[in-house]
């Protein structure tokens, strides 16, 4: 059993760690939202020179679903030479081959499939479907029951919204957001926008 500081009160995510046994130590959230946990609330990110201690030696998973929000909270904290850990449910279908990197998160009924590339402080939520020999760029999200067949390639700081299917073999660029229920069926090559539709097209930048 491990015990950890949570980055971002997500209920979701503290069920989780409920349900692995993680031990959660304290939690890391903006003040408004200060009233909803039966754990210790350590204060903001703001603060950390006031909780510094409490929190040095204990690893820290980052929660908030915005690749954007992970990607500057790591580096914030990565600056006071803090350590991360995943968070991985029991529940999902890992295969042996899959490679997955420091601070993932894997929701409940997740399925990773053959020699899938998993990068650092990549978010999977509950029931998303990674097929074979796929890649997911850091920081991005792939939100519930949205569909990754084989030999795609997703960039960084990516969102693929609920329900969304990536066609086999696409390439999508960094920084792309997939609206929910969308159909890929081309390369998206163009940063910073957002994709709808089936089959899914530009709407405007990010």
């Amino acid at each position: 059993m491990k015990e950890v500081i949570l980055i971002g009160g997500f209920i979701e995510i503290i069920e989780l760690c409920e349900e692995e046994g993680v031990i959660i130590k304290g939690v890391i959230v903006p003040s408004n939202t200060m009233s909803n946990y039966n754990y210790p609330i350590l204060g903001e990110d703001q603060d950390i020179k006031l909780f510094y201690n409490q929190i040095k030696h204990l690893p820290l998973i980052i929660t908030p679903d915005s690749p954007n929000i992970r990607e500057k909270l790591f580096h914030f904290y990565n600056k006071y030479r803090l350590s991360f850990t995943d968070l991985i449910s029991k529940k999902a279908t890992i295969s042996k081959s899959a490679v997955m990197d420091q601070g993932t998160i894997v929701q409940n009924g997740v399925n990773i499939s053959s020699c899938v590339e998993i990068g650092r402080f990549v978010k999977l939520n509950t029931y998303s479907n990674i097929m074979h020999n796929s890649s997911i760029g850091d920081f991005t999200t792939i939100a519930p029951n949205a569909v990754v067949l084989g030999n795609v390639k997703i960039g960084k700081r990516c969102y693929i919204g609920s329900n969304a299917t990536i066609l086999p073999k696409i390439r999508i660029c960094d920084n792309v957001i997939i609206g929910a229920g969308a159909v890929v069926t081309r390369n998206i090559e163009k940063e910073n926008c957002t994709y709808i539709g089936t089959p899914a097209k530009m709407v405007d930048k990010i």
